[in-house]
């Protein structure tokens, strides 16, 4: 969880990276990245396999970069997404950080996948 949450924070991200020259304000950093406090659980996240640790869910899948739960992301008006667990969980938890997990790369992670989760985003 450690590296992931370095990778995030450090890299540029993926849309800047697409088309550099349309941006014209820096991207900021969440005030809860700054502070974040990961926990010591020996949690580990394997290269590849994830699941939603609630449900069989295999895609649309976040990181909380506080204690390394994989949760679904919310569903969509049309039924497709995902169950909402990555929300319940920081409804339960306010661990506020998640990462979708596709985006984690060797080059890093785009902070524009970086998501407050209170925000519902």
């Amino acid at each position: 969880v450690t590296i992931a949450c370095d990778a995030v924070l450090n890299a540029p991200s993926a849309y800047k990276k697409q088309e550099p020259e349309s941006w014209e304000e820096e991207i900021q950093v969440s005030r809860h990245a700054r502070s974040l406090r990961q926990l010591d659980n020996g949690v580990r996240i394997p290269p590849s396999g994830w699941k939603c640790q609630k449900c069989e869910m295999r895609e649309n899948l976040w990181l909380n970069l506080t204690d390394g739960s994989v949760l679904c992301g919310k569903w969509f008006f049309d039924g497709s997404g995902g169950n909402g667990h990555a929300l319940e969980h920081y409804r339960e938890t306010n661990y506020p950080l998640a990462v979708k997990l596709d985006t984690i790369t060797p080059d890093g992670a785009g902070l524009s996948n970086t998501t407050h989760l209170s925000t519902g985003a």
